[in-house]
């Protein structure tokens, strides 16, 4: 997720989300958005995970204990260490790739190492450019699983905050949705790409 109040200043937004992670505990629980993919998407086509704005995810650490290898990107190199120690403590370090970078440009240098990714998760993450580039990334019967937080109706727009169904509506062509979810404060999508 990105500070507004620090947008085009990379380096403050690393400052912000390294001081929040450092000062508290991860709990390493999945989001509620990976079983609704279980739930909903059912079985994922062969391929890696990419996690967007992931923190120290316990998303990354569930979809590496089912056999699946994860890229887990966050701007925070201390969520990411915090990623990377657990995985190392339950075993699961080959799985998971932490990469310290923007989420969106990681998407213009992180590779799939084949046809693209079987599946693309961000939760309480919102850009348009990086959307976009994500739904491109996804393998074709893949899933886009995607949260970001909400603007309520009547608000002024935020650039962070989107009004719920925005999410389905950028879809690119080929996408099918399989759920959207809203709650007072995030909006979600979960879109399968025609094989």
């Amino acid at each position: 997720m990105t500070d507004p109040d620090a947008a085009g200043d990379p380096d403050a937004d690393r400052a912000r989300w390294n001081g929040r992670y450092r000062d508290r505990e991860p709990s390493f629980a999945p989001h509620p958005l990976l079983d609704r993919i279980a739930d909903v998407a059912g079985e994922l086509p062969a391929g890696p995970v990419l996690e967007l704005a992931c923190g120290p995810s316990g998303s990354a650490l569930a979809l590496a204990a089912g056999g699946r290898d994860v890229t887990a990107v966050d701007v925070s190199d201390v969520a990411l260490e915090q990623l990377r120690a657990e995985a190392e403590r339950r075993g699961l370090g080959a799985r998971i790739t932490c990469v310290r970078a923007d989420a969106c440009e990681a998407l213009e240098t992180v590779e799939a190492g084949g046809a693209g990714w079987a599946c693309v998760l961000s939760t309480l993450f919102w850009d348009p450019g990086a959307f976009a580039a994500a739904a491109d990334a996804v393998t074709p019967g893949g899933v886009l699983a995607w949260e970001a937080l909400r603007l309520p109706g009547g608000a002024a727009p935020h650039p962070y905050r989107i009004p719920h169904g925005t999410l389905a509506e950028r879809l690119p062509a080929g996408f099918t949705v399989l759920e959207q979810q809203a709650t007072e404060t995030t909006t979600g999508v979960l879109a399968r790409r025609a094989p």
